[in-house]
């Protein structure tokens, strides 16, 4: 009976376990949100936002290859200045990190 029951409380904890993770969806305008706020922000939220970032600053360049080393550099050179000036929007920040 123990094995028949082990394995509907795995999923049960696996459920309960991703639900805490789960980032509240808002909607952000990339244009206005500071640095000092992207540093507030919490790991997983921050994380899809810098993401999202570096797909928009590579489509505006209209990058089509990704480089893992290349993308990691600029995103966390984007992030030493962000810490620098916080006061900084992080697109301004992304804008001159990103070549042209």
């Amino acid at each position: 009976m123990l094995k028949a029951l082990a394995p509907g409380g795995v999923m049960v904890a696996l459920l309960a376990g991703s639900a805490v993770a789960q980032v509240t969806p808002r909607n952000i305008e990339i244009d206005k949100v500071t640095c000092a706020e992207l540093l507030a922000t919490k790991d997983e939220a921050r994380n899809r936002l810098l993401i999202y970032l570096n797909g928009y600053m590579n489509g505006i360049r209209r990058q089509r290859v990704w480089n893992e080393q290349t993308e990691g550099e600029r995103i966390e050179r984007a992030e030493r200045e962000c810490k620098a000036a916080p006061t900084r929007t992080v697109l301004d920040v992304f804008t001159g990190v990103w070549p042209r």
